[in-house]
């Protein structure tokens, strides 16, 4: 059973943005930071059980898994770079994203069926890992099931979601979580994890040209994310996470106040309390990106645009120049390499 190093130190960062503590946790791997992002970097499985545990109490999150699935980007396995590369339908992605599992988590294999009228997905933990900590499988389970879905709806682009989802656990006191991420009927106590897809929407063809440009947000997120310093304040942490949910749309104010484990009231308030606000967040991270993105010759102002979660180009020119002054073309032009 082997866990990959990069993809522990992805969680761990996770869990230390909500209240953990970012060295008790990898210092329970025995490695320093270097060598869990190192490509073959794999790790047993005591030592994955041991994090994943230790994250869920320095938490105090009963839906870990949920939140760490929702927040992942879309490229922390390195599926969607393969996935939008190599796949025409959603089906023949979703089969590149059970093989690419394997890179993750050698220990939860994911295999995609045809039945008659839908397709099945299936995870099936080894059963000598689920036997040391049931814990770290459910929490696993349930990030990888979000992750999978987010998945799916990004690639259909049409905002569908599973006919159901069957779970071998307990029904928990409240599924509010389950119902708001799945958006679908979640069964609890089956004898299988299971997915289940209308074949209809596995047929379709991935719209390869929205795929290119969400490479490039999610490598542009990614590389914005890693330059803010696990010990920012606030303000910093919230800038990361709404890069990290950006799909290409902005999240709302309400899903990172979730993210972050807090009522919208009191999200906003803490923000507040440091002097800012969320919608001045969100003009920020526009802007940031704006100037990444004129930079980028190959990138239409439409393309920018909707890269940006504006309805249409005019939306985006104006808002442009209300910070700069100028068109984005003319900046363009002024700005670009000689």
């Amino acid at each position: 059973m082997a866990f990959n190093g990069r993809f522990l130190l992805n969680i761990i960062h996770f869990a230390s943005l909500h209240g953990a503590d970012i060295k008790s946790l990898i210092s329970h791997t025995k490695l320093n930071v270097d060598t869990l992002n190192e490509e073959h970097c794999q790790l047993d499985s005591t030592v994955y059980n041991s994090v994943i545990n230790e994250c869920v109490s320095q938490t105090g999150d009963d839906h870990f898994g949920l939140h760490l699935g929702e927040s992942l980007n879309l490229s922390a396995a390195g599926l969607v770079a393969q996935i939008t590369q190599t796949s025409e339908t959603i089906k023949q992605a979703l089969q590149y994203a059970c093989d690419f599992a394997q890179l993750a988590c050698s220990s939860l294999p994911m295999a995609l069926t045809e039945e008659n009228e839908y397709y099945k997905l299936t995870l099936t933990p080894e059963p000598t890992w689920h036997s040391q900590s049931k814990l770290a499988v459910k929490h696993t389970i349930d990030g990888t099931l979000v992750f999978t879905i987010r998945e799916y709806h990004e690639l259909t682009r049409k905002k569908h979601f599973p006919l159901r989802i069957h779970l071998p656990f307990a029904k928990p006191h409240s599924t509010l979580e389950y119902e708001r991420l799945f958006q679908c009927p979640v069964h609890f106590n089956k004898a299988e994890i299971a997915v289940f897809f209308d074949k209809r929407h596995m047929e379709e063809s991935i719209v390869t040209s929205d795929y290119q440009l969400l490479k490039i947000l999610v490598a542009h997120a990614e590389e914005r994310i890693r330059e803010i310093s696990s010990n920012a304040g606030f303000f910093e942490q919230v800038k990361a996470s709404v890069a990290s949910l950006i799909k290409p749309e902005f999240p709302s104010l309400d899903q990172v106040a979730s993210h972050f484990n807090m009522s919208s009231r009191t999200f906003q308030r803490k923000l507040s309390s440091e002097g800012h606000s969320f919608k001045e967040i969100i003009e920020s991270l526009r802007e940031e990106f704006a100037f990444s993105y004129l930079k980028r010759p190959e990138l239409s102002i439409s393309q920018i645009a909707y890269l940006l979660n504006y309805n249409d180009a005019s939306s985006f020119i104006r808002s442009f120049k209300r910070w700069t002054g100028y068109t984005p073309k003319k900046w363009r032009s002024q700005n670009s390499q000689a």
